[in-house]
Parts: C-alpha cells; sequence; structure tokens
C-alpha cells in the first residue's frame, strides 16, 4: 500500500431506500426522531450499518417503545456483533468472511422486523 493512494476495504449500502422498504419497522425503530439530541441522518444516509448503529445505539440507552426493548435486545446484539465482525473482517481484507458477517446482518434484520411485526404499536408500514 502506498503512502499517499491507499486502498480501503469497505461495506456500503448500494440503495439506502431499500433498507426502508426492506426493514420499514426497524427503520421507524432506529430513524424516527426522539426528545433527546440524536442528530438525524438524511434519508441517502440511512444504510444497512447505520440502521444496526442506530439500533443498538437505542437499545443502549433505552430509546425503544417498551415491547422493543422487551423483545428485541437478543436480535438487536446478534446484528451488532455481525457488524462488528464485519468491520473486522473488512480491516483483514478478509472478503470471504465479510460477506458471511453481511448474510449475518441481513438474517438478524429479518428476523427483528419479523418480530417487530407482531407489536401491538406496529412502527413503520406493511
Amino acid at each position: 500500500m502506498g503512502r499517499t493512494l491507499q486502498i480501503r476495504v469497505s461495506a456500503s449500502t448500494f440503495d439506502p431506500a431499500e433498507v426502508e422498504r426492506r426493514w420499514p419497522r426497524l427503520s421507524a425503530l432506529a430513524f424516527s426522531p426522539v426528545a433527546v439530541k440524536i442528530p438525524a441522518l438524511p434519508p441517502e444516509a440511512r444504510g444497512v450499518l447505520e440502521l444496526v448503529t442506530h439500533l443498538a445505539d437505542r437499545l443502549e440507552i433505552g430509546l425503544l417503545p417498551d415491547e422493543a426493548l422487551r423483545d428485541l435486545p437478543e436480535g438487536i446484539r446478534k446484528a451488532a456483533a455481525a457488524r462488528a465482525r464485519l468491520e473486522a473482517e473488512l480491516g483483514e481484507w478478509n472478503a470471504k468472511a465479510a460477506n458471511a458477517a453481511t448474510d449475518d446482518i441481513e438474517d438478524a434484520l429479518d428476523e427483528l422486523e419479523s418480530q417487530a411485526k407482531r407489536f401491538k404499536d406496529q412502527p413503520g408500514r406493511d
């Protein structure tokens, strides 16, 4: 790797709008305005990794609805752990393991979305 020109391995969401279409309830839980001063992300910056980060942050500080705080912690932590694995594997330039971590993230989010559909007060749209 050069001193001036460096190669970075990264993961990004190709179409952030797909995040809200695929996981509308989780997007509502993660990106809805809250009473505390959390900077709002513009829609074009609401990717998969940001979704996981915001869910984990809101879980950590207790800013999720009661049903989510009760039913989603394990799944959110699973998604956050997969995100951390993804970052570690990207740092090691291990594309195969990084790809497996992206699958784990999406699987965890799919399961969380399914759980959120059962909430009495459902965030997001159908």
